[in-house]
Order: C-alpha cells, then structure tokens, then sequence
C-alpha cells in the first residue's frame, strides 16, 4: 500500500505561521486530519485539498516554486523586502494604551504604598536605636517585627520589581504614544 505523501502543506504552515489548528481550520477539516495529511498516513479529504490548492495559487509563483521543491523540508523564502507592513488597528492599540495606563497607575500606587512602609519601617528602627525611645517600644516586638519587615529583603525585592513594571509600563506608553 503506497502512503500519501504530505506536499507542501508542512512548509506552506511554516511560511505562514500557521498552527496545525488554524492551518486545518483555514482549510476546513480537522487538526487531527491535517496532522496524518502532514505525516504521509492520510490524506486530506477532497474538501481541504481544492482549498489547499487554491491557497497555493494564490501565492507568488516563486513561493509557490520554493515551496514545493523539497516539500515539508525547504524552508520557506523571506518575505519579500519592503513590503508595505498593514496599518495598525488603531482601537486595539488605543485599548492597548488604555490598558497599559491603567497597569501603571496601579503600579505606581502598589510602590508609593511599598515606599511609605519603608520610610515608615526606618523611622521605627531609628526610633528604636535611640536612647530616648519609651521603653514601652522597646518592649513590644511587633512594632521592631514590623520596622524589620517592612524594610527587609523582601520588600526591597517587590519594590525593583514594581520599579521594573513601571519602567515596562512607561516605555510600552511610550511607543504607544501616550
């Protein structure tokens, strides 16, 4: 029994970035069909094959050359050089910006909170150093537990990586444009 073989559908995929699901869903069958069309076991249902076909003659005859010349091996080409990039969607990047603004004020709040605990910690602790400090304080370890905590590696950890968010954030907004 002779096995189909599976064209030039695998680097039609790769030339197109194309999963196997949306590559099958594009041709109208299943993922797992398309998967045994790649692999040689079956081959595609009629269906698939006349949009398989149309697909590739749709493409330039150079890629479409390339693409059947070792199929399912030969690289796809590079896209051809200068080709005009499509206009962006402007609701979705204004979304986007919308998006990344709101992220950031966030941001911005969780480390203005973490930069209060922090001064708020090292006034304890030098309030605690000095010899003028109520014995009361020095007596309750919570209000020394807090000071260590709130000034301790693990706040400094969150507070660069709220920093590192918020520089993301602006330089997203950035080129965004906003």
């Amino acid at each position: 029994m002779r096995l189909p073989r599976p064209g030039p559908l695998p680097a039609l995929r790769r030339y197109l970035a194309l999963t196997q699901a949306s590559a099958a869903a594009l041709l109208g069958t299943t993922r797992s069909r398309l998967a045994q069309a790649e692999a040689g076991t079956r081959p595609l249902p009629a269906a698939a094959e006349a949009a398989l076909t149309a697909l590739l003659a749709a493409l330039p005859a150079p890629t479409r050359r390339a693409l059947t010349i070792d199929p399912g091996h030969a690289a796809p080409p590079p896209a051809p050089a200068g080709a005009p990039l499509p206009a962006p969607h402007l609701p979705a990047l204004a979304a986007r910006r919308h998006e990344a603004t709101q992220a950031l004020r966030r941001a911005e709040a969780a480390l203005a909170a973490i930069e209060a605990r922090v001064a708020a910690g090292q006034a304890r602790l030098a309030l605690l150093a000095s010899p003028e400090a109520p014995a009361t304080l020095a007596a309750d370890p919570r209000f020394a537990l807090e000071a260590d905590h709130w000034t301790g590696p693990l706040t400094q950890a969150d507070r660069r990586l709220l920093q590192a968010s918020c520089a993301g954030l602006r330089a997203e907004l950035a080129v965004l444009g906003g």
